[in-house]
């Protein structure tokens, strides 16, 4: 069964890019857009909540529409239950999270325009999907198991060779190359800040143009040594946010 009325690959889906062009949207396509921006303009459209530059099509890529670079066509899947935070997540729990984590930022209120927005996007994203079915080439790959553990010094004689150029021999980015460690970074309750999740998604579609040229084990081992890097904390270990986390979880209920 199909969920939604309207969606990108329709005949009958407006298409984001003549969205963009017009000059009155009704209230729906409104939010599309400003999803939209958010998500391709995050530091200036998300800026009331995020903590760094990053933009949160330097994960989702193409804003959300390339398939195993973690697409956003997945309104269908929720709620579903996470053992991340240990409770039933709606869509718009799984967006304010994002906030906190990759985007190391604050959690925005469950009513937040910005929250309403991105999901907005996301169910225009996710037209024609099939609920509680994973659409075509969710999240990213699950690498098989090499038989070898994934090895950080190897890992920085690749990320030499194949990722300095364009992220910096400091990991630091430059303008619209995120950085990968750091302050400016994802902290460490980022899903990408797990090795093998970002092993998926550097095997997938790193380096840009050279997308599945690494070896899976080169993936795990560059994965590896970036996340051996300084970056920011998890926030899940700060005891106040764990306590605006609880009061949240109460009003949700």
């Amino acid at each position: 069964m199909s969920l939604y009325t309207a969606g990108p690959v329709q005949s009958e889906q407006l298409p984001i890019e003549s969205l963009l062009q017009r000059s009155y949207l009704d209230d729906y396509y409104s939010n599309v857009v400003f999803g939209y921006r958010i998500v391709t303009e995050t530091e200036k459209y998300g800026a009331r909540y995020t903590g760094n530059n990053l933009r949160c099509t330097n994960c989702h890529l193409n804003a959300g529409r390339k398939e195993h670079a973690i697409p956003l066509n997945v309104a269908g899947m929720y709620p579903k239950w996470r053992s991340k935070n240990g409770r039933r997540n709606g869509i718009g729990l799984r967006i304010r999270e994002c906030f906190v984590y990759s985007l190391n930022g604050i959690m925005p209120p469950e009513d937040a325009p910005e929250v309403m927005a991105v999901a907005a996007y996301i169910s225009y994203l996710s037209h024609g999907e099939v609920i509680g079915e994973a659409p075509a080439g969710r999240g990213v790959p699950t690498l098989p198991d090499t038989g070898y553990d994934p090895n950080p010094a190897s890992g920085k004689a690749i990320y030499d060779q194949k990722c300095a150029a364009c992220h910096g021999a400091d990991g630091q980015g430059i303008p619209n190359i995120p950085p990968l460690w750091g302050m400016d970074a994802y902290n460490d309750g980022a899903g990408m800040a797990r090795v093998h999740r970002a092993a998926g998604f550097i095997w997938a579609n790193m380096p840009l143009g050279q997308e599945r040229t690494l070896s899976h084990q080169q993936a795990l081992d560059v994965a590896a040594y970036i996340n051996m890097q300084i970056r920011p904390g998890d926030p899940r270990e700060y005891k106040l946010l764990k306590l605006f986390e609880t009061v949240s979880w109460l009003f949700d209920r």
